[in-house]
C-alpha cells in the first residue's frame, strides 16, 4: 500500500472520529469533547490537504501538516485538561505553539534538511504528552484496567515511538526518504498514527464516560442524602428512620438466632416544651435557631454509633444501639439537665420533656415508638421538663 493511500485512509478515519465525538459532545453538552473533536477535524483536514495537494512544494506541505499535527495534540490535551477541571488552554500552551512554529518556519525556509523540522514537532508533542500525563493522573487512577491499558498505549507508546523514530532517522540519515512511497519508516509511522489516534479517541471517550458516571453517582448520592436528611438541622429524617431502624435494625434483632448474645437497643424521644410559644414570641426564624441549637446538643450527647433523627417539628429521637433502658435514662436525664441549664441560649431559656423505651424481643418499630410516645406524653402531663420511662 502506497503512502498516499494511507494518507487518504487516515483522513477519513480522523474525519469519522471528529464527527462521532462532536455528536456525542452535543448530546452530553460536553465542552471538553468539543475541543477534542475539533482537534480531530484539524488533523483530518491536514491529511486531506496532503492527499489532494501532494504535488505542492514539500516545504508548504510540511508546514501545514506539522502545524495541524501539533494543533491536534494541543486541542486534545486542552479537552482532557478541561475534563479534569483545569484551565483548558494555559498560557504556556500558547507560548509553546508560538515558539515552536516560529522555529518551524525559520527551519523550513533557511535549512534545506528535514530533520530539524521533525525534531521540533516531535519534541513539542513529547513535552505535551508529559504535561498531559501529569494533569490526568488522578483521573487515570480511577479508570478500569482495560481503560488504563488503552491509556498507557496511547499516552506512553506514542511519544516513545516519536523519540525512537528521531534516533533512527538521525542515525541512518533516513530523513531524505521520509513521506516517499519507498520509505518503510513513513509507512510504519502512518499505520502507527492511524492506530494511535483511534486509541486516543477511545481514551478520551472512556475518560468522559468515567467522569459522567462519577458525576451521576455523586448527584445520586447527594439526592439520596437529601432524601434522608432534615435540611434545617442536618440530622436524619423520618424516612431514614423507617428505612434503617424499622427495616434493618429491628428485623436483624428479631431474626437473631442467639438471643442471649444480643445487645440492648433503646429509644429516647424528646420534645421541646412550649415550642409554639417560642415561635409566637420570637418568630419562626428564631424558632429555627432553637431547633438547630437543640440538634447540636442532642448530637453531642449521643455516641458515634447512635442514630439521631428529627422526627417532627420540635420532636427529636435518639436510637441508642448498645444501651439498656437504665443507661438510656441516664443519657436522657443528663441531656434534660443540659438543656435546662444552657448558660447562653441563642434565643431564650427553654426545657424539654423526654420519653425512654427499650426494645423488646419480637416488637415491631411502630409499637416500640408508640411506647416511647406514651412515656413522652406522660412527661408532658406531669409538668414537663422531666424524663419518663415506658412501661
Amino acid at each position: 500500500m502506497d503512502n498516499l493511500t494511507l494518507v487518504a485512509a487516515n483522513a477519513f478515519i480522523q474525519l469519522y472520529t471528529s464527527v462521532n465525538l462532536l455528536v456525542i459532545s452535543f448530546q452530553r453538552k460536553s465542552k471538553p469533547l468539543r475541543f477534542i473533536s475539533l482537534g480531530y477535524l484539524i488533523l483530518a483536514l491536514a491529511f486531506f490537504v496532503v492527499y489532494f495537494f501532494n504535488q505542492a512544494p514539500v516545504e508548504v506541505l510540511a508546514l501545514i501538516f506539522n502545524l495541524s499535527f501539533s494543533l491536534f495534540f494541543f486541542m486534545y490535551f486542552a479537552g482532557t485538561r478541561s475534563f479534569c477541571g483545569f484551565k483548558a488552554w494555559p498560557v504556556k500552551y500558547s507560548l509553546l505553539l508560538t515558539l515552536g512554529y516560529a522555529l518551524l518556519i525559520f527551519v523550513i525556509i533557511l535549512v534545506p534538511v528535514s530533520f530539524p523540522r521533525i525534531a521540533i514537532t516531535s519534541l513539542l508533542v513529547v513535552y505535551l504528552f508529559g504535561d498531559f500525563l501529569v494533569t490526568v493522573w488522578p483521573v487515570w487512577q480511577r479508570l478500569r484496567p482495560v481503560e488504563k491499558t488503552l491509556s498507557l498505549v496511547g499516552l506512553i507508546g506514542y511519544p516513545g515511538y516519536l523519540m525512537a523514530r528521531l534516533v533512527v532517522i538521525y542515525r541512518d540519515a533516513y530523513v531524505d526518504k521520509f513521506m516517499t512511497d519507498a520509505s518503510m519508516e513513513s509507512t510504519v509511522t502512518q499505520l502507527f498514527m492511524m492506530v494511535n489516534f483511534s486509541i486516543l479517541a477511545s481514551v478520551a471517550y472512556h475518560i468522559n464516560n468515567r467522569l459522567l458516571l462519577s458525576d451521576l453517582q455523586q448527584k445520586n448520592q447527594l439526592l439520596e442524602e437529601q432524601s434522608i436528611t432534615d435540611q434545617l438541622t442536618g440530622l436524619y429524617n423520618r424516612r431514614y428512620l423507617e428505612q434503617m431502624v424499622s427495616r434493618e435494625i429491628i428485623r436483624g434483632r428479631n431474626d437473631q438466632q442467639h438471643q442471649d448474645s444480643r445487645q440492648p437497643i433503646s429509644l429516647i424521644l424528646l420534645d421541646i416544651d412550649a415550642f409554639a410559644t417560642i415561635n409566637d414570641r420570637h418568630g419562626v426564624h428564631k424558632g429555627n435557631q432553637v431547633l438547630r441549637e437543640m440538634a447540636e446538643m442532642i448530637s453531642g450527647a449521643a455516641d458515634k454509633q447512635d442514630i439521631v433523627v428529627r422526627l417532627a417539628a420540635s420532636k427529636f429521637l435518639i436510637v441508642l444501639l448498645e444501651k439498656s433502658k437504665h443507661e438510656a435514662l441516664m443519657v436522657a436525664e443528663n441531656l434534660r439537665h443540659q438543656i435546662e441549664t444552657i448558660p447562653e441560649p441563642l434565643v431564650c431559656p427553654y426545657t424539654a420533656s423526654l420519653g425512654v423505651a427499650e426494645h423488646e424481643t419480637g416488637e415491631n418499630f411502630e409499637h416500640w415508638l408508640g411506647r416511647a410516645m406514651l412515656a413522652l406524653d406522660q412527661a408532658k402531663q406531669n409538668g414537663r421538663n422531666r424524663v419518663v420511662s415506658a412501661a
